[in-house]
């Protein structure tokens, strides 16, 4: 089972990839919500206000994964279908807008400023 792995207070350890096809990004309508509205909510305001410049970066709709035969790919999508603002990185190269990038496991992911790792058991 692939997963994404983060160490944000504002999002799970870990998000199981159970769907073929899984939107990022800020909008309540995506399959993983960066930051993790349950869990955002709870923290103190004061540490809200702290993450709010790296969350500004995430696009409404910002990344897709897809899952085809056995691999994963990850597209820079936008809210627009034009590409994210602040880009979505893999091993901290930027991807091209809306060009799938095949995933290795431990690969790094970023989404604007929030990191996390791709992982395949």
């Amino acid at each position: 089972m692939a997963k994404l792995v983060f160490n944000y207070p504002f999002m799970e350890k870990e998000y199981k990839l159970e769907k073929e096809v899984i939107y990022i990004g800020r909008s309540t309508n995506n399959d993983i919500t960066i930051p993790d509205y349950n869990l955002f909510k709870k923290l103190p305001l004061a540490t809200q206000k702290m993450y709010m410049g790296q969350l500004t970066k995430v696009s409404r709709i910002h990344a897709r994964l897809t899952k085809k035969g056995e691999t994963w790919y990850l597209e820079d999508v936008g809210t627009k279908g034009l590409g994210s603002n602040y880009g979505t990185y893999v091993n901290d190269a930027r991807l091209e807008v809306k060009k799938p990038y095949a995933l290795q496991n431990n690969d790094k992911l970023k989404f604007g400023l929030v990191e996390c790792t791709f992982s395949e058991e």
